[in-house]
Order: C-alpha cells, then structure tokens, then sequence
C-alpha cells in the first residue's frame, strides 16, 4: 500500500494543476482580437489536457481510497477577469513554471512508489509540452497585451 505522505503528495498536485491559473483562465472571461484566433482556438484544448491530468491523480487516489480535496482557487485570480488571453498568458506560464517545479520534485519524493512516480512522469512530460504551447502562442501572435 501506497505510503500516506505519497497520497497527500498527490493530493497536493492534484489541487496545485486543478486550480492552476490555466484552469482559472478557462473558466473565466478573457477576450482576444481577431488577429489572436489560433489562440482561443487552441486554448480550450490545452485547459482540456490539464483537466485530464486532475482526473488520472484523482482516479489513483481514488483507487487507494484516499479522500480527495480538491482545494479552491486563490482568491487573487478574481482579478483576472475581462483581460485579453495574449496579456494573460504571460502570467499563466509564471504559474506553470511553479506547477511543473512541484511535479518534478514530487518524481523526487515519492520515487519509493513506483505507479505514483510513473503517473507523475507522464503529467509532467505533458505539462512540458502544454508550457511550450504556451510559450510558444505568448510569443507568435500578433497584437497588443491587454
């Protein structure tokens, strides 16, 4: 059996991606030009990759029958209504940068628990590659921020 610290290490990552600033962001109101269209094409489906990994935490904490706390978003994200998606991408890849430092030192915490440390490798690889996505939108498009 999985030990307990690990479930609560793994409980914490699930709050740390669930209630990122990139979920935030895709629940709340932003806008963005028409010259920004691959952006909010393209947006949805980088929220939508993210909202799985909170759902393969949740499923193996799930199946070591760990009482899942989801937490809530910080109250300063409030603020972030109603500004252009390009502007807030900068902000959002701050706050990526952190959700990937916490996965990758829990590859380092819990590496006595193989399938959580698999799990966690292979979100973190995929939150790799949705920061480059991000990046990489941040800085192609045309247009002002905010």
């Amino acid at each position: 059996m999985a030990n307990v610290q690990h479930n609560a290490k793994l409980n914490q990552l699930l709050i740390d991606t669930g209630r990122s600033l990139l979920q935030y962001v895709g629940h709340c109101s932003s806008w963005s030009s028409r010259s920004q269209t691959a952006i909010e094409h393209e947006f949805p489906k980088i929220v939508a990759i993210q909202q799985h990994h909170v759902a393969q935490l949740a499923e193996l904490l799930t199946e070591r029958r760990w009482t899942i706390d989801f937490g809530g978003f910080p109250a300063t994200y409030t603020d972030l209504h109603f500004l252009s998606l390009k502007y807030l991408l900068k902000i959002i890849l701050v706050n990526q940068k952190a959700v990937l430092a916490e996965l990758d030192e829990a590859s380092h915490t819990c590496v006595d628990d193989p399938e959580a440390v698999a799990l966690i490798g292979e979100i973190l690889a995929s939150e790799r590659q949705i920061t480059e996505q991000l990046q990489a939108m941040s800085t192609s498009t045309v247009g002002t921020a905010a």
